[in-house]
Formats: structure tokens, C-alpha cells, sequence
């Protein structure tokens, strides 16, 4: 009876179970998610390649650092909250007593988008890479004298001096190891096109002048950071277009140089939302004072500019206050504030009048100022300048030239004036501090700076580790840049990010590094 009953009991199962199977494979399946593409619209453009090792732009260091993971990060918040945090790294560098040597642990299970394992061995290829390439790229090592491998997952860097702002500059997208595996396979010209690292987006496809296209790399390390969205990375020849294509909704976002005389209809538009992103960096009249018969090269000529020099002025009349006067540092905003500049405030034409006749120059002088049309407000700011110092008797000659020109010239301090923008690359003063006060930085260069004290300072700092030491050090750097007189702040820029309202998952951050990877788009009905 028993039996039977087993027997009877087994039938009922496989009935049930075959109705189960019949109705689970008659049932109508969910859909597969279908991925959004979000176009990001933007006028930085990346020729001549993307490879980290071999290219500095703007555009390019925004693109991989969601294809490259640094050892270090600033997560997305704006200072005083942003902070150095790890990213490929597993924890804070062990650094010896002498500053000398810096052991780094790595994080375990990466995979390069190749699926090339990342350990310290690709680490020390990466960076020895970027030091072998000699490019503009490669100025982030400089202080490093070789990389050893101690154990499969710890790297120790060997430093020529100390270099305390290291952490900092392992956070640049430039710091992010490449797959020796890819770099070898594809030769160097292919690997430019679509280099290949670890980061949360992969490249896809780039067309030069137009578009680069990202795609979700599903095997990222850290699985909360998979993107969600598809990312087309849009290149505009100017910023109206630009504008015009976000208000029409062909583009999804406009996240960069987005010009401030559109920023009012942009914030009236009920389609767009747009988020603050604080990028450290402000606006500037340089004074050379190494180019031969300028009367530039007198302290109280440059002195004299300064005086005339009105910031609040040109904030209200070139950008109705959206862009505030730099009046207190010249530092990126919250590395070590110092006001040394308002010794020359509020503006003094009659003491610039009388400094310009103490240099000898009872009648004014004549000055060349030179500016770009991608420098934010050009060539309203230029104008308002050239008024105010003609109020002291400065009388300004206005000269603009093509960007790439501009550039080549600036650089090499052919300049007698020149109006630029200056700004951090990474979360330490010494970052703006070499560039702007030591003779070997770029933007010493142009003005033909070479002061022993400045550079003393600038060495002094960097090898410093104490926070209240670095303060007072680069307090008296930006008192000395003062004292010398060949930059004059003009204002803090500051960036918003537009996206239409179906975008969501936007976040501010500090410096120029997005965090791509958490967008996303809901489809428009």
C-alpha cells in the first residue's frame, strides 16, 4: 500500500512539475534593461591622441580619469570637504623618515579592460612608461628616481627630494596605469586611439574633431561604480552651438566652457538643471618683467598697473557677479589663503599716477596686451582694462591672436601682458606654487621670473610635511608674488555644469576630474 502510494505521489509531482515547466517557458519574458546613451556635450577638444603617457589637455585628463584609475582620488565634493582618498591604491602610502621613499599597497583582484591582471609589476611598467615617454605628462615623476616592485601587490617609489604634494599628484589621471599587455599588442599610434586601462568606462570608438564614445566596462573592480548609461563625449567648435544643442535636447548635457553671457537663459530654462563645480582656478594679467626696454621691468611701473587695476568692476560689469573679484590669494581656493594682494586695494590712480612718475615716467607709458578669444570674457574684460589703466595714464595696446598661437607664444614669455587663466591640477599648494613662483614652473616662464627666494620657498614647501609649517611657508610665497608684482588676479572662475531634466546622478566636484560614472538617463516620452 505503501508503495502505491509513493507511487501516485511521484506522478503527482512530475504533473505539477511539467505544468511549472510548460507555463515558465510559455510565460513572457522581462525585457533586457536597454542601456541610455548620454551625450555630453563640450568644446575641449583631444587630438592629437588619448594616450595618458602621451597627452596633457583638458579634455583628455577629464576622459581618462573614468578609463584610468590613479592610485589616488578627490572624491566629488567642493572644498573645504574635498579630500585625497585611495583609488587603485589600497590604503595611504608608508613614507620613510628621510621623505625619500614612499611604499604604496595596491588594491587586489584589478583587471585591466584587456583582462591583463594589475599588480605592482604593471604599476612600475606604467610609470617608468610615463618617464621614458619625455612628454608634457611626464613632469608628474619628475621627482621620482625609479619605481621598485616589492611583492606582487606593494610598490615602493624612490624620490630624488622629498616631495610632500606626491600624494596629491598620484591623484591625476596621467598616474593611472596602461595594460602592458594592450601598449605591446597595439604599437603606440593604435594605443592612442583606444588606450586601455582600468577604469570604470572603456573607450570605444574616436573620431577626431567630433566625438569619443565610452562604454561601461562591466568588469570594474568596484561594481558600484559601473556606469550606467553608454557616454558619448561631444566636441562643439564654439560654445553657442553648444548652447543651442542642449536647449533643443540634442545633446543630454553641456558640461564644459559653457560661455557666462549664456549662463541667464540657461538658468531660466525649465528643461535644464545645472549644478556649481568649483575648478580652482581664476583669471589673470601677467607683467613680464624680463622683456628688454619695457618699462615692465621697473617694479613700480608693474606696481602701478595694480593700483589701476580694479577687480570688482570688471566682476559686475563683464560678468554681472557671477564670477567674484580675486582678491585675496593666488592660490587654487583654500590652499593656505592669504590676503597679500589687498595691499593694493581699494584701486589708487593717483598713487599709481605718482609711482609711474617715480619710475621716471611723468607722461604714462605704453604697454601690449595680449589675450585669446577662449579666455573666459574676451574681449570685454581686455577692453574694461585698457580703460582703467588709461585712467592712470597707461595707455594699452590690445592684440589678439589664434589660440594655438597665443599659446606657443605665451609659454615661451614673448609677452609684455597677457591675460590667462591659471589653476591647480592637483589638491596641494605646491601644485599652483611651482607652476606660478618656482623660475623652472611654465607660468614663471612667461613673466621671466627667477627669484632665489621664491624658489627656496617653493623647495622649502614641498619637502614640508607639517601643516602649519607649509601655511606659513606658502604664506610668505604669496606675499613675496605680491611684493614682485607680475601677476595680477582679476577673478575666480567658476563652472556650471547644464544637463536636461532627465538626466540625473550629476554631482559638483572639485578640479577638472568628473565623475562620469555615476550618470544616468531616464528616456524622454
Amino acid at each position: 500500500m505503501k508503495k502505491t502510494y509513493t507511487i501516485v505521489a511521484a506522478v503527482v509531482i512530475l504533473v505539477i512539475l511539467a505544468i511549472s515547466v510548460y507555463f515558465y517557458s510559455n510565460a513572457p519574458k522581462p525585457s533586457p534593461k536597454v542601456v541610455q546613451t548620454l551625450v555630453l556635450g563640450t568644446t575641449l577638444d583631444v587630438t592629437p591622441n588619448l594616450d595618458p603617457g602621451q597627452n596633457y589637455l583638458t579634455g583628455v585628463l577629464n576622459l581618462n580619469n573614468v578609463v584610468f584609475d590613479p592610485l589616488y582620488e578627490v572624491p566629488p565634493n567642493i572644498y573645504p570637504n574635498a579630500y585625497l582618498a585611495p583609488r587603485l591604491a589600497a590604503g595611504d602610502p608608508t613614507v620613510s623618515a628621510d621623505g625619500l621613499h614612499w611604499t604604496i599597497p595596491l588594491r587586489q583582484g584589478v583587471k585591466f579592460q584587456d583582462g591583463t591582471p594589475c599588480n605592482a609589476t604593471t604599476v612600475k611598467y606604467s610609470f617608468d612608461r610615463l618617464s621614458n615617454l619625455k612628454s608634457y605628462s611626464a613632469w608628474l615623476l619628475e621627482s621620482v628616481a625609479s619605481v621598485d616592485v616589492v611583492d606582487t601587490y606593494t610598490v615602493r617609489m624612490n624620490l630624488k627630494f622629498p616631495n610632500a604634494a606626491l600624494k596629491g599628484a598620484l591623484t591625476m589621471p596621467v598616474a593611472g596605469p596602461v595594460s602592458p599587455s594592450a601598449v605591446q599588442r597595439m604599437g603606440l599610434d593604435a594605443f592612442g586611439k583606444t588606450p586601455v586601462g582600468t577604469g570604470p568606462f572603456k573607450y570605444v570608438e574616436w573620431v577626431p574633431g567630433d566625438h569619443v564614445t565610452l562604454a561601461p566596462y562591466t568588469g570594474y573592480w568596484n561594481q558600484s561604480r559601473v556606469p550606467k548609461v553608454n557616454l558619448v563625449y561631444k566636441i562643439f567648435a564654439d560654445s553657442a552651438t553648444m548652447k543651442l544643442a542642449i536647449q533643443k535636447g540634442e545633446i543630454d548635457s553641456a558640461w564644459d566652457n559653457i560661455r557666462y553671457s549664456d549662463y541667464p537663459s540657461l538658468l531660466s530654462d525649465p528643461n535644464i538643471k545645472h549644478v556649481v563645480v568649483t575648478e580652482g582656478y581664476y583669471e589673470l594679467l601677467t607683467l613680464n618683467m624680463g622683456i628688454p626696454n619695457s618699462p615692465l621691468r621697473d617694479l613700480r611701473v608693474r606696481q602701478a598697473i595694480a593700483y589701476s587695476i580694479d577687480q570688482n568692476e570688471i566682476s559686475q560689469k563683464v560678468f554681472q557677479g557671477i564670477y567674484s573679484p580675486a582678491n585675496d590669494t593666488l592660490f587654487v581656493s583654500g590652499q593656505y589663503p592669504k590676503p597679500s594682494w589687498l595691499q593694493y586695494k581699494p584701486t589708487n590712480v593717483a598713487k599709481a599716477k605718482q609711482l609711474l612718475t617715480d619710475a621716471g615716467y611723468p607722461n604714462g607709458i605704453d604697454i601690449t596686451i595680449w589675450f585669446t578669444g577662449v579666455i573666459a570674457g574676451s574681449p570685454d574684460v581686455e577692453a574694461l582694462i585698457q580703460e582703467q589703466l588709461g585712467r592712470a595714464g597707461i595707455r594699452a595696446k590690445l592684440q589678439s591672436q589664434d589660440t594655438g598661437t597665443f599659446y606657443a607664444r605665451f609659454r615661451g614669455g614673448q609677452f609684455e601682458s597677457a591675460v590667462g587663466q591659471m589653476s591647480a591640477d592637483y589638491l596641494d599648494a605646491d601644485s599652483t606654487a611651482s607652476f606660478i613662483a618656482a623660475s623652472t614652473g611654465s607660468y614663471s616662464k612667461r613673466v621671466r621670473l627667477n627669484d632665489t627666494m621664491l624658489d627656496s620657498l617653493v623647495r622649502q614647501g614641498v619637502a614640508t610635511t607639517d601643516p602649519a609649517q607649509r601655511a606659513k611657508i606658502y604664506g610668505d610665497i604669496q606675499d613675496r608674488l605680491a611684493a614682485l608684482c607680475v601677476y595680477v588676479p582679476i577673478v575666480n572662475i567658476l563652472d556650471l555644469w547644464f544637463y536636461r531634466t532627465n538626466v540625473s546622478g550629476v554631482q559638483s566636484y572639485y578640479f577638472q576630474y568628473s565623475p562620469w560614472w555615476t550618470l544616468d538617463k531616464s528616456p524622454t516620452t
